[in-house]
C-alpha cells in the first residue's frame, strides 16, 4: 500500500502536465461577486469600498506522518485564503475600477494572485449592466521541504523534498452582470489563459477554465416591510464537474441579517451579519458591514480523526461616499443638472 501511495504522490508532483487548483471559493459570495465577475466592480453605485475576506477550511485537519527516527508527527495544513478587495465607481470614466489581491494556500502549494480591472456600466431603462475585464497576475509557489514521503532512499521522491519551484503568469477574466432594483444575474469566465509553462523545463501547469453564472433577489415581506428574504445562487463548472451555492437571508431593517447556505457535497453553512452604525448620524460609520460563516462539513473531509470539522469564514467591509451630495439653488439651466446615479 505504501508503494501505491508513494507512486500516486510521485505521478501528481512529477507530471509533465500538472493540474492548479480552482478559483478560491468564499461562502458569503455575495460580497465577494467582483472576484469572480469583473462585471459587478463597484455596484455599490458612488461609493469607494474595500472588502476583506478570510476563510480556514477544514479546521482541524491535520497530516499525520512519521519521521526518519520513528516519530509520530501531527501537522496542520488546512487550506486557508485571504482575499481583498478595492472597488470604486468613477463618472467621468463611465464606470467602476477594481483591484483583487488574493493569497491561498492549499497543501504544499502557495499561490499569490492580483487582478485589475475596469467595467462600464451600460444603464438601460430597467437597470444598468456591467461590462467587465480583468487583468491578472497569478504566482504558485512549490514548497517540497515540507513533503513527508512514505518511504525513504528513492531518488526521485529525495528530488521532490528539494524542489522549491514558483512560477508567474498573465491571466484574463470576463464578465457581464445585470442589476435591476431588485434582482440581478450575471455570467463570467475566470482563468481564460490556462497553462503556465514552469521555468527550467517543457512542464505546464493546466490552470482550470472556470465559468460562473449567478443571481439573486429581494423579496420584502408585505406584511412587515422592515423584514426581506434574500435568496441567492452560484453555479460554478470547469467543464468537467459543477459545484452549486444555494444561500437564503433575511434581513431587518437594513442592519442586522442571517441565514443558510448549502454548498453542495460539501458543507451546510450558518451566516450572520450586521450593519452596526446603519442608522448612525456619522455617515463615515455607516458603510461598516461585518460578516461570519460557519460551515458544518458534509463530505468524508470532515468529521472524523485528524479530518476537518468545519469551515470559517470572516467578512468586513467598508465603504463610503466619494461625491458630495448635489444641492441645487438659483436659477440655472437644467443641462448641467444630473443625479446621483450611473
Amino acid at each position: 500500500m505504501k508503494k501505491v501511495c508513494a507512486f500516486l504522490l510521485l505521478l501528481v508532483a512529477c507530471s509533465t502536465s500538472v493540474f492548479a487548483q480552482d478559483d478560491a471559493q468564499f461562502t458569503l459570495f455575495p460580497w465577494a461577486t467582483m472576484y469572480y465577475n469583473p462585471g459587478a466592480m463597484g455596484e455599490q453605485s458612488n461609493t469607494l469600498c474595500f472588502t476583506a475576506f478570510y476563510r480556514q477550511a477544514y479546521l482541524g485537519w491535520q497530516d499525520v506522518y512519521q519521521d526518519e527516527n520513528g516519530n509520530i508527527t501531527k501537522e496542520k495544513t488546512a487550506p486557508r485564503e485571504f482575499l481583498f478587495n478595492i472597488e470604486s465607481y468613477l463618472r467621468k470614466a463611465k464606470g467602476s475600477f477594481g483591484l483583487s489581491i488574493l493569497s491561498d494556500r492549499v497543501g504544499l502549494y502557495n499561490n499569490v494572485g492580483v487582478r485589475f480591472g475596469y467595467a462600464y456600466k451600460l444603464k438601460i431603462p430597467t437597470g444598468h449592466l456591467g461590462i467587465g475585464l480583468q487583468l491578472g497576475f497569478y504566482n504558485q509557489a512549490f514548497d517540497g521541504s515540507k513533503l513527508h514521503a512514505l518511504e525513504t532512499g528513492d531518488e526521485l521522491l529525495d528530488k521532490i523534498k528539494t524542489d522549491n519551484e514558483s512560477v508567474m503568469d498573465f491571466d484574463i477574466n470576463f464578465g457581464l452582470f445585470y442589476k435591476a432594483e431588485r434582482w440581478n444575474v450575471g455570467l463570467s469566465g475566470t482563468q481564460l489563459i490556462t497553462k503556465i509553462r514552469l521555468s527550467g523545463d517543457n512542464s505546464v501547469i493546466n490552470r482550470s477554465r472556470q465559468l460562473y453564472a449567478h443571481g439573486g433577489y429581494i423579496w420584502i415581506l408585505p406584511w412587515n416591510p422592515n423584514w426581506t428574504l434574500e435568496p441567492s445562487a452560484l453555479i460554478k463548472t470547469d467543464l468537467k464537474t459543477v459545484q452549486f451555492d444555494l444561500m437564503l437571508l433575511t434581513r431587518y431593517n437594513g442592519v442586522f441579517w442571517g441565514g443558510l447556505s448549502y454548498r453542495i457535497d460539501d458543507a451546510v453553512s450558518v451566516l450572520f451579519g450586521a450593519r452596526p452604525f446603519y442608522n448612525h448620524s456619522n455617515n463615515y460609520l455607516k458603510g461598516i458591514d461585518l460578516g461570519l460563516a460557519y460551515g458544518f462539513t458534509t463530505s468524508k473531509l470532515g468529521w472524523k480523526k485528524n479530518r476537518g470539522y468545519g469551515d470559517l469564514e470572516v467578512m468586513v467591509r467598508y465603504c463610503f461616499d466619494i461625491y458630495k451630495e448635489e444641492i441645487f439653488s438659483g436659477y440655472g439651466s437644467t443641462r448641467n443638472i444630473y443625479k446621483n446615479q450611473y
